[in-house]
């Protein structure tokens, strides 16, 4: 059984390309599955529907028999490679009925009548649904992959049309591939790195032309530091790396300016208002260079 979401999220978009027809599509995806879960029963079974060799076919239900040697589609399908299946003879399809439509009565309507000849109320049928985020909300959008009805603040434009937040979702789980252990490495790196960052440019601010050269230099180094986070992630991408490193990088600009801001406030100086501009105006730049490089 698959529990890793990414890989859940591989196999039903798998399946849901090998329903379309894509067969080859498909068995890239269900390869990749097996690469990093060789024990998962569905991707194999998978893997023989699509897959257009006998052999591949054979060597995948073999090896789901080995994992659970009670699976029926398994072994139904091995017995089917070797021609173990009685035949099934074949049923002559029977006629369709006759189905007879009563032809429906046009009832005229004419100007100044509020009712139909025959004393009939004209009756409309509105189907109309909830939306399954959002219940108070009526719509008749569903999306197009799962069938959920959707309102228009939950509705995301796609290519092939409407789709809700959740498959939308499931669709971008497959380009992060980023662990728990790349969000460890990363932040071990990337910590230390943004404090020294931010205690250089204490040390080096003052004047009106550093100033101005800090809008240019913040940008630089934030870039610099979520190029390493990214190279250091094994270039994998997380959904929430991007927004780590940049709170990651906004933390050391301003770290090394506390004990001063302290001590400012303490002593009721208030130039320590003066002293924080510089690493917070920093910090902003470098934490945006830095996120948009892990993005």
């Amino acid at each position: 059984m698959i529990e890793a979401p990414r890989l859940r999220a591989l196999l039903r978009q798998a399946e849901r390309i090998a329903e379309s027809g894509k067969l080859s599509a498909a068995e890239t995806l269900y390869r990749q599955i097996l690469d990093e879960a060789p024990d998962a029963v569905e991707a194999w079974l998978g893997l023989a529907r699509v897959s257009g060799d006998t052999a591949v076919q054979q060597e995948a239900y073999e090896r789901v028999l080995t994992l659970d040697p009670a699976n029926e589609d398994a072994n139904l399908g091995l017995a089917r490679l070797r021609g173990e299946l009685p035949e099934v003879e074949e049923v002559a399809e029977a006629e369709p009925e006759e189905v007879i439509v009563a032809e429906a009565k046009t009832d005229l309507v004419f100007a100044g009548e509020s009712e139909p000849l025959g004393g009939e109320t004209a009756v409309t049928d509105t189907y109309e649904f909830a939306c399954y985020r959002h219940p108070n909300r009526q719509t008749a959008l569903r999306c197009y992959t799962c069938g959920k009805p959707i309102c228009s603040r939950c509705a995301v434009k796609t290519p092939v049309g409407y789709r809700c937040p959740d498959c939308i979702r499931e669709a971008e789980e497959v380009f992060y591939s980023a662990t728990i252990l790349d969000y460890i490495l990363v932040a071990l790196v990337t910590l230390p790195l943004s404090v020294l960052a931010g205690y250089l440019m204490l040390q080096f601010s003052g004047g009106f032309f550093f100033f101005l050269l800090v809008f240019f230099v913040g940008g630089i180094i934030g870039g610099a530091i979520g190029r390493i986070a990214f190279r250091v992630a094994r270039r994998r991408r997380g959904r929430y790396l991007p927004h780590m490193v940049a709170g990651i990088v906004a933390l050391g600009g301003v770290l090394p300016t506390l004990p001063l801001l302290l001590v400012g406030f303490l002593t009721g100086d208030g130039g320590f208002l003066f002293v924080a501009l510089l690493p917070g105006i920093y910090a902003v730049i470098a934490a945006s260079a830095a996120f948009y490089q892990v993005k």
